[in-house]
């Protein structure tokens, strides 16, 4: 079976031409700690994506909370909208009832149980 050198080079090559080109081979050590950082960062971009979503999940319930509770809003301004009204309109059949009360009254003070019309 062929051995399989299992490092890598990194190669930095700059646009310059005066500049010198920077080469490092990962291997043995160097290349165990790489893979380790490697999947620790995937694992916390991991993480911030879960945190992002559950975040976004959550930003989305509480605007439509917010659009429910302004829902609400309206609807208790125009039911005591509604209220202030009915009671309005209570009051004035309240006179219209003490109105017609003392018209009755009135009407059956002129008329005496003797004289006839």
């Amino acid at each position: 079976m062929v051995y399989r050198d299992k490092s890598f080079t990194v190669n930095i090559i700059p646009h310059d031409a005066t500049r010198s080109r920077k080469e490092w081979i990962v291997s043995g050590r160097k290349l165990v700690i790489f893979r380790f950082l490697a999947v620790l960062v995937f694992l916390i971009v991991l993480a911030a994506v879960v945190v992002l979503s559950m975040g976004t999940a959550e930003f989305t319930r509480t605007a439509d909370l917010k659009a429910e509770n302004s829902m609400l809003s309206d609807s208790l301004s125009v039911a005591r909208e509604l209220n202030i009204r009915l009671d309005r309109i209570e009051l004035e059949l309240q006179e219209i009832r003490d109105t017609r009360s003392v018209i009755e009254n009135l009407a059956t003070a002129g008329v005496s149980g003797g004289h006839p019309e």
